[in-house]
């Protein structure tokens, strides 16, 4: 299967043409490894040569600074000015991409980081799904949207990842909720806990919390639960503060408990009663909203054409890389056969 892409206009602006198809294609005789994928075989088939690169670590360079080691890199303060100059994304999913391309996650990217982020998500970067670009950018669509940095989309993150597979305008709120029912139900594990919340004068509630979750989901629920707000709420589970980056599996699973009792010591109260934006999971009673996907789980679902539509994520909305010619990476193995 294919579907046209636009290239890049003098300025950087995707303007319609059919010269250059944006590939979405499976080649069932062509396999790769993907645990020892060679850089130089990606930028091959991405068709992006030194050329291309040369320009970029320039503009690279005039936005970075450098870390403790003494290496360049971006912060996400820099990486948003780079985007203000150069308008790749829109303000909302500045931090997504950031996020993405923070293949470290220590909170900048090295240069190889960005040289293969902006690879990945450049708009005319081929979409070959059992092939170097396509597993590379599988792993950057699922870090785009895996905003609990969990490992595993939850269901909150694989429906908005859905939504955007679909064009705007094509589908109404509910056919999307039905869409990622369905989908979570073909693609999801579910591993639950039983969470008996306490406070310092006893019982509060329970409720039942996929052990992928994180901190930040756990405080959501009860929040939505108690109708109080997230900010400033402070769990413990036994004598350990469960913090907002901690995902509860690091802890009921370790010790195979069914139920967790977890205390929560601080609230604001007087804020009561403090209403929350409604969510896809908050309008299923269902396990779907407790379900989790792994990686393997959605490439899987990729190359068997289950899930289609995201060659359209985790792309610019503008080209950042500009050259004269498109001179293939030199280094790159002659290609024979394949996608």
């Amino acid at each position: 299967a294919r579907c046209s892409s636009e290239p890049p206009a003098a300025d950087g602006k995707m303007q319609p043409s059919e010269s250059r198809p944006l590939k979405v294609v499976i080649d069932p005789s062509w396999s790769f490894d993907k645990e020892h994928c060679d850089p130089a075989e990606f930028f091959w088939e991405a068709k992006i040569g030194e050329e291309a690169i040369f320009i970029l670590q320039g503009r690279f360079e005039k936005y970075c600074s450098r870390d403790e080691t003494n290496e360049r890199c971006l912060t996400l303060t820099e990486w948003m000015r780079f985007n203000d100059h150069y308008r790749l994304c829109g303000t909302d999913r500045v931090e997504h991409f950031f996020r993405a391309m923070d293949r470290s996650g220590q909170g900048r990217l090295s240069w190889q980081d960005f040289l293969v982020g902006c690879s990945a998500a450049n708009p005319v970067t081929p979409h070959i799904l059992n092939s170097f670009t396509g597993y590379l950018r599988a792993q950057y669509i699922f870090e785009f949207y895996n905003v609990s940095r969990s490992g595993s989309l939850e269901f909150e993150e694989l429906a908005r990842l859905l939504v955007d597979t679909r064009k705007q305008g094509e589908v109404d709120q509910e056919d999307n909720l039905v869409f990622a029912k369905k989908v979570a139900q073909e693609l999801g594990e579910v591993s639950v806990v039983t969470v008996r919340l306490n406070n310092l004068f006893g019982p509060v509630c329970d409720f039942r919390a996929s052990t992928k979750w994180t901190g930040v989901r756990v405080r959501r629920e009860i929040a939505a639960k108690l109708q109080v707000p997230t900010e400033g709420m402070e769990l413990l589970i036994g004598e350990r503060v469960f913090e907002e980056a901690d995902i509860l599996e690091q802890i009921v699973v370790a010790e195979d408990l069914p139920t967790v009792d977890m205390t929560m010591v601080r609230t604001n109260w007087d804020q009561w009663p403090c209403n929350h934006e409604e969510t896809f999971s908050d309008k299923i009673e269902g396990l779907e909203r407790l379900t989790h996907v792994t990686f393997p789980r959605f490439y899987e679902a990729l190359t068997s054409e289950r899930l289609r539509g995201t060659s359209r994520l985790f792309r610019f909305q503008r080209q950042i890389f500009q050259t004269r010619s498109r001179t293939p990476a030199v280094g790159a193995p002659a290609r024979t056969g394949g996608a």
